[in-house]
């Protein structure tokens, strides 16, 4: 896992804030305290008076804090330095941008730096006659009652619930008690779980406390802290989510701050820590879901899944569930309230876009069925050795695939190999459950490439498909009663004709189309079917001492591509794997 990072001297802060400002209309910039408010909360706007709501801490928690201040969450927001509270003068002044007859609602994170600075600034703005509550998020259950009975739960993903739930009491008119009670039971019925597979990098210093390669931490906090749990080998998703699903359900005693019974509304939140892709992230909420489903009969009522409160760039991803209804009657109607915070990524739905998945059910459609044509092509081949020689091709792919994923690591993202042995397995798959029309050449020829283009995806799944496509057809129209190589030469070239018409490849600019005209022109000028795997190889070969000028290699720089000069230079990984498959088919038909 790479901790590489931008030189900085950690000056980052402002910069950030003022391009948030910069990118959401609305939002007004007081540099000197970094502090960000909503331009239609400050007083003077104009806009009737409401409980508006304040929030902030340490930065490096992006989008929280900064982006939730919008219409239906927070009014201001105080920033400090990287995992360092603000100053009590600096929330002072967010407190005064938005400063409100119907007085102002203080959310702050239970660490405590924050809890003595924002609690000196609400102090101090009561002094000066200001109407203020203070409400302080702990959701954190990874430490126990006993070890934390002191110091209480950390503030974690649950943070982010109560900007948005408070902030839609507020604009729905609620008075400061009453938001402030919202917000508290909102605190009081979420529980939170984070994991990590390391510790994040802090812009302008050296990386800290980073794990072994085969660790990692259950029960992080959001300033690099360690984990309550140091576990190894590293776990699948499943594996990971299996471990944190009873903690945060307080399956034992210690951990036990709040229940969640089958019948309970639930809202869980799924928050990346800054670091794991979006694909991976997706992945994991709905393991998550399976998971609660199946092994605790809990149907979450509503998901949120996104990038929320981060520890930078952490590698992980935690887990936050909301009793919503324990928490009161209208939180489900708060949280689906609309909002122009850029932080909050759940597009507004009513009710009634929830109610199927309410009931533990995705939308799911069946897929389409291929259309394949069912009137015969005239053009016979005998099935099983029509399987023999593509099984003899497959085996000569799987052989090939390691050096062709080498090749394809340095040119390009490293899934050539892999890719043609997809299309392999599922071809395989297909001989033998008998589903190949193999005893008709262009039919058998037409389900092949439905195959490819399904299991193999990418560019070269989309190539081989067309191709083998359009030599369905030209098969078709040969005229033939039976598949032979002489219906196969003219064949081949039409469906090199129609291949052209789709990509830009052409014989010199490394790729598979290196080997594959040539096998093609070989066999259009007379030769057999050996001779023209020849041609194939000897094609792939010299693209060893090509330039790439189109597909990913063509970004790749020069010196990656000479890695491989002691063996004569890095060859195409396409060409050499068509050139691998060629050569077994061919072999199997007995040339």
């Amino acid at each position: 896992m790479s901790h590489k990072q931008f030189k900085s001297d950690g000056n980052i802060v402002t910069p950030y804030l003022k391009g948030l400002a910069r990118s959401n209309p609305g939002l007004t910039l007081i540099e000197h305290d970094r502090v960000v408010y909503r331009t239609a909360s400050a007083p003077g706007s104009g806009n009737p008076p409401k409980v508006t709501l304040i929030s902030g801490g340490g930065s490096g928690h992006e989008p929280t804090h900064a982006g939730f201040v919008g219409d239906g969450a927070l009014d201001a927001i105080a920033a400090g330095a990287i995992f360092a509270s603000p100053s009590t003068k600096q929330i002072f002044s967010a407190l005064k941008a938005v400063e409100s007859p119907k007085g102002s609602l203080i959310i702050v994170k239970n660490y405590t730096g924050d809890i003595i600075h924002f609690g000196l600034a609400a102090e101090r703005a009561k002094a000066a006659g200001m109407n203020v509550e203070l409400v302080a998020v702990g959701d954190d259950v990874s430490v126990g009652k006993k070890k934390g009975s002191l110091v209480g739960r950390r503030g974690l993903g649950a943070t982010v619930l109560v900007h948005k739930i408070a902030g839609a009491a507020a604009a729905h008119g609620l008075e400061l008690r009453d938001v402030a009670k919202v917000a508290q039971s909102v605190v009081d019925n979420s529980a939170t779980i984070a994991a990590s597979l390391d510790h994040c990098t802090v812009p302008g210093h050296k990386p800290e406390n980073m794990l072994g390669p085969d660790e990692y931490e259950i029960g992080l906090g959001i300033h690099n802290e360690s984990g309550t749990q140091k576990l190894s080998p590293l776990p699948s998703i499943p594996e990971l989510v299996s471990k944190m699903l009873p903690i945060v359900l307080g399956k034992d005693e210690d951990h036990s701050f709040v229940k969640f019974e089958p019948k309970d509304d639930v809202i869980l939140l799924v928050n990346n820590m800054g670091g794991i892709s979006n694909l991976e992230l997706g992945y994991a909420a709905e393991v998550i879901s399976e998971q609660l489903i199946k092994n605790y009969h809990i149907i979450p009522k509503r998901t949120i899944t996104g990038t929320f409160i981060t520890a930078l760039n952490g590698p992980g991803f935690g887990i936050t569930l909301l009793n919503a209804g324990k928490a009161g009657p209208d939180i489900i109607k708060y949280f689906d309230y609309p909002t122009t915070a850029s932080g909050w990524n759940q597009t507004y739905h009513n009710a009634a876009d929830w109610k199927v998945l309410a009931e533990g059910k995705v939308p799911t459609a069946p897929s389409l069925e291929t259309p394949r044509n069912e009137k015969p092509s005239g053009v016979k081949a005998d099935y099983d050795t029509f399987a023999k020689i593509l099984k003899a091709g497959i085996e000569r792919v799987n052989a090939v695939e390691p050096k062709v994923t080498w090749y394809d690591t340095i040119a390009g993202d490293g899934d050539c190999g892999t890719t043609l042995v997809s299309g392999g397995k599922a071809l395989e798959e297909a001989i033998s459950d008998r589903t190949l029309r193999l005893q008709d050449a262009a039919h058998g020829i037409e389900d092949i490439a439905y195959i490819v283009e399904d299991s193999m995806g990418g560019t070269s799944g989309g190539l081989y498909s067309i191709y083998l496509s359009a030599l369905a057809k030209g098969v078709q129209d040969s005229g033939h009663k039976q598949l032979t190589v002489d219906t196969f030469r003219t064949a081949s070239k039409d469906a090199l004709d129609a291949l052209y018409c789709y990509t830009r490849a052409r014989p010199g600019y490394r790729t598979l189309i290196d080997a594959l005209q040539p096998f093609v022109a070989a066999l259009n000028s007379g030769s057999d079917l050996r001779s023209a795997a020849t041609a194939a190889h000897e094609g792939a070969e010299k693209t060893r001492k090509m330039d790439a000028l189109v597909g990913r290699a063509s970004y790749v720089a020069k010196e990656e591509l000479r890695k491989l000069d002691s063996e004569g230079g890095l060859p195409d990984p396409g060409a050499v794997g068509l050139a691998a498959l060629i050569d077994g088919l061919v072999t199997a038909a007995g040339y």
